[in-house]
């Protein structure tokens, strides 16, 4: 998955949608969308103490107020304004304001880190980028939590994460169940980027990244099956993706998805119990969800039993 990012080395320039009320999540991603193409990095936050949002958004390219008053039109009435931003080395300001911190047997850092990682803990250093996964957002922190909690009573040998961006999960997977695991992107930036993450933490030879769109790259699909697949991207790839992942899953392996919202479980779910997966374990971290599927049927104990 691709993280925006803007860069220094050009003029930059923001809009800023300010809101008097906090949105309901649909209207907010709505929003958000719209104005999305107009920049390459966004930030959404609450504003005036929970009563108002701010969506801004940061591109390289001055956008005209017609063509963004155009994008909004649609969905009430609404004025963003647009300005100059201040040069400043924003990639180095971003990663400073990322602490570290903590997610299970995990610590994740950054580069201006300066201490120790806590003994018994997996130190992994992650700078934010453009490639999408940190580790701070509920979707990948959840994903690892599932990975870890799984690793207690399983013993995964060939693990696969589709949608890698920096390389996180497969990181992750590769220091804690001490395996080869094959990573996929389908964006180039995201791929260069895990490979550099991956030199930094000193797994370029456990860790194997390639450009794939999914699971269609030759690499993943000769060396199916995989008893642990990790996706963390977005709902509706998921949904697209289902058939694809139940074909590469092994009999008793697991998947572990995320990147989606809990008003989005059932769609997703149901997408895979067509293709012939069922729910294992859920987990959920505020607003999102992260679902562990396996082959076969519902556990008797969420079925009635025939008396």
């Amino acid at each position: 998955m691709k993280e925006q990012k803007a860069r220094a080395s050009a003029p930059l320039w923001s809009i800023r949608l300010q809101l008097d009320h906090k949105p309901a999540e649909d209207a907010r991603l709505i929003l958000e969308s719209a104005l999305e193409p107009f920049g390459e990095a966004m930030s959404s936050f609450e504003t005036d103490n929970g009563k108002g949002w701010l969506i801004e958004v940061i591109g390289q390219t001055k956008p005209t107020a017609r063509d963004v008053a155009a994008a909004l039109k649609s969905f009430g009435r609404h004025r963003a304004t647009i300005d100059r931003v201040p040069d400043k080395d924003w990639l180095a300001e971003s990663r400073k304001g990322l602490p570290e911190f903590r997610a299970g047997p995990f610590f994740f850092y950054g580069s201006h880190f300066k201490g120790k990682v806590p003994k018994n803990l997996i130190g992994l250093e992650i700078d934010a980028g453009m490639a999408f996964g940190t580790g701070r957002h509920e979707t990948t922190k959840g994903c690892l939590l599932a990975v870890a909690k799984l690793a207690k009573s399983r013993k995964f040998k060939k693990p696969l994460d589709v949608g890698t961006g920096t390389g996180i999960l497969a990181f992750g997977v590769a220091r804690l169940c001490n395996v080869t695991v094959l990573a996929g992107d389908n964006d180039a930036d995201a791929v260069r980027v895990a490979k550099e993450n991956a030199a930094v933490n000193k797994l370029g030879k456990q860790v194997r990244i390639l450009k794939s769109d999914g699971y269609r790259a030759k690499a993943i699909r000769d060396n199916a099956p995989y008893d642990l697949v990790t996706a963390n991207i977005l709902a509706n790839p998921l949904i697209q993706l289902a058939p694809d992942l139940a074909r590469v899953l092994a009999k008793d392996g697991r998947a572990v998805l995320s990147g989606l919202l809990r008003e989005q479980e059932k769609d997703v779910l149901q997408a895979h119990e067509e293709a012939g997966l069922t729910l294992d374990v859920r987990l959920r971290l505020g607003d999102w969800s992260v679902l562990v599927l396996r082959r076969g049927r519902r556990k008797a104990s969420s079925r009635k039993k025939k008396k």
